[in-house]
């Protein structure tokens, strides 16, 4: 079983867990979304595997090979994985809806926020925070984008050049102390 970002052709990413099992001259791999609250597969694949017999691929998919794949045993591996993605996405939500309470706007709160959490998506090491504070706000990488930007101009965030970074600034430090942090948690 392996955590997946693969995707078809001109197909956007799917993040997700696939398994493969080799079943006589098939590869049959089960591939579910990381947002699934089950852990059975949403998709079954079912292809000639590199080195299966050519005469068995040349009948094809029989019931036989359909009944010895074995969905039981990946809803078994990959539901404490299920179970973990859903309780992330729960807290994706949650610091969602605390983002929102916020004053409106692009305000001093939000951009001390939204800059806390992109610096510790940096310093995490993460490649594309942008990508990150993407699926932490809902909003769109280029208005965010423009938001560090604003945050920098501000004084909330300083500035690296030619590659993401900037450490929080007194000023952003001061703001965040004003917010109650039991309203806006951090991921």
């Amino acid at each position: 079983m392996t955590n997946t970002n693969d995707h078809d052709g001109g197909a956007p990413p799917r993040a997700g867990v696939e398994q493969v099992q080799r079943i006589g001259s098939w590869k049959v791999t089960m591939w579910l979304p990381l947002d699934s609250t089950s852990g059975n597969p949403r998709e079954i694949r079912i292809e000639p595997h590199e080195a299966g017999d050519p005469q068995e691929v040349a009948r094809g998919i029989t019931t036989t090979v359909l009944r010895q794949i074995d969905t039981a045993a990946f809803a078994e591996e990959v539901g404490s994985l299920a179970k973990l993605a859903h309780s992330g996405q729960q807290a994706v939500e949650s610091f969602r809806r605390e983002l929102a309470s916020l004053p409106k706007g692009v305000s001093d709160e939000y951009l001390a926020v939204l800059s806390a959490l992109y610096v510790r998506f940096v310093n995490a090491g993460r490649r594309a925070p942008a990508q990150d504070l993407e699926l932490w706000t809902g909003t769109k990488q280029a208005t965010l984008k423009g938001h560090l930007r604003a945050a920098r101009q501000r004084g909330f965030l300083t500035k690296v050049e030619g590659k993401p970074g900037g450490q929080l600034t007194d000023k952003a430090v001061e703001t965040l102390r004003g917010i109650n942090v039991e309203e806006v948690r951090q991921p």
